[in-house]
């Protein structure tokens, strides 16, 4: 007993350092072993669960560990004897969400085909490894500090869920699985749409080839989806998703046109205005010139899309007749 008690102690440390920038430390191996230990922890609960002397005994180990471990690391959880049947999860969220965390953990829980067997944690329990990471992207999401116009804590979710989906569409025939989760992710996001948006757009930027045209074509699908997407979405993270993606750069167009159509001209303030739920003027000039910006070739196109809308307007030159005239007039001042 006096065993098992030690390696209760150890894994309860090992949770706790989890959540530390100590974690930094830690190499393959070493997090290999703590699945490891997670796992054992696991087998020591199914073990004696039922057995209410041994289970009485972890317990009272449990709280002498807890109470040591809380008066170390301020910010630690107690855990209590029926979450040790879940270790790999907390394991596994606790490092998710810890910004500490090698960058080589998610490609572990989350391997390509072509990935060394020993480094296949998502082999040995694929189910908690994905019931974990839907449980992190399902949190509400904080819009704080930037990447690419983009947060830091969604595009860590994004990469995420785009690990997840690239393990998941690997398989033939998973398609539906795909939807399903992207579709229990919006609905599970605690109302949060311009954080879960966030989160999709990170996907977007780092998925495979094969992911991103699946979450392009469930965003098309799904009922506002792309046109929400593309009015919370920076214009600087749609110009660079639109330099990546052929597919979505059409959309996106799409999206810029109809919110264009949505403007009429006040002739008495002389300025355009739109309906509820379209872009303004200014936001569609400023969506613009990020595309203008964002490399010789897409620079091209979208001058070249501009002129064309022009000329089907009816090529004028003044002002207030033609949206397209104003916004090409507006992206050169």
């Amino acid at each position: 007993m006096e065993a098992v008690l030690r390696h209760l102690n150890n894994i309860l440390e090992l949770l706790a350092v989890s959540r530390t920038d100590r974690v930094r430390e830690w190499d393959r191996p070493t997090t290999q072993r703590a699945f490891k230990w997670a796992e054992y922890c696991e087998q020591l609960h199914s073990r004696y669960q039922s057995n209410p002397t041994v289970r009485s005994s972890l317990e009272s180990g449990l709280t002498d560990t807890n109470r040591r471990l809380k008066e170390t690391f301020p910010s630690y959880s107690p855990v209590e004897f029926s979450e040790l049947a879940q270790c790999q999860h907390k394991l596994i969220v606790y490092l998710l969400r810890n910004p500490s965390s090698p960058h080589f953990i998610i490609e572990m829980l989350f391997p390509d085909q072509n990935s060394p067997s020993q480094e296949l944690l998502a082999a040995q329990n694929s189910l908690v490894t994905r019931k974990s990471a839907f449980s992190l992207l399902c949190c509400t999401v904080n819009r704080t500090s930037s990447y690419y116009g983009l947060q830091t804590e969604p595009e860590v979710r994004g990469k995420l869920l785009g690990k997840l989906l690239n393990s998941i569409l690997a398989r033939p025939g998973n398609e539906e699985h795909a939807k399903c989760l992207l579709d229990s992710v919006r609905c599970n996001s605690a109302g949060k749409v311009d954080g879960f948006y966030d989160v999709i757009a990170g996907a977007l930027l780092c998925s495979s080839d094969e992911s991103q045209r699946f979450i392009i074509t469930w965003l098309k699908e799904s009922d506002g989806g792309l046109n929400t997407f593309c009015s919370v979405i920076s214009p600087e993270v749609c110009a660079v998703i639109s330099r990546q993606s052929p597919e979505f750069r059409k959309l996106y167009w799409g999206a810029l046109k109809q919110w264009a159509s949505c403007l009429e001209y006040d002739v008495i303030e002389s300025v355009w205005v739109t309906s509820e739920g379209a872009g303004s003027f200014d936001v569609l000039a400023d969506r613009l010139r990020d595309l203008i910006n964002s490399g010789e070739s897409l620079k091209e196109e979208t001058e070249t899309a501009l002129k064309a809308l022009t000329l089907q307007d009816g090529d004028f030159s003044v002002k207030g007749v033609s949206v397209w005239t104003d916004l090409t007039l507006q992206l050169k001042l």
